[in-house]
């Protein structure tokens, strides 16, 4: 397992950070979708990680933009007082 996280690291930071635009946030969604595997599926086969672990980081990308969406209308009302 730590092969593959350790292989797919970079790309899936590159990912990340072209679909957030913010280096931090990129960085937590790399590392949630890594914790998610370990903790949910390091039992499978390794066949089956590239395709589980791409599937997790998109998943928490479209997340990311959901909790934003929810947040925004928020931040500009709060803004204002």
């Amino acid at each position: 397992m730590d092969q593959f996280l350790a292989s797919v690291e970079r790309r899936a930071y590159c990912i990340a950070l072209q679909a957030v635009g913010s280096r931090e946030d990129a960085l937590d969604l790399v590392q949630d979708a890594m914790l998610k595997l370990v903790q949910k599926y390091a039992n499978k086969s390794a066949n089956d990680w590239p395709g589980l672990f791409h599937a997790i980081l998109q998943s928490r990308i479209r997340d990311w933009y959901r909790r934003g969406k929810v947040r925004s209308p928020w931040r500009v009302w709060l803004d204002k007082f």
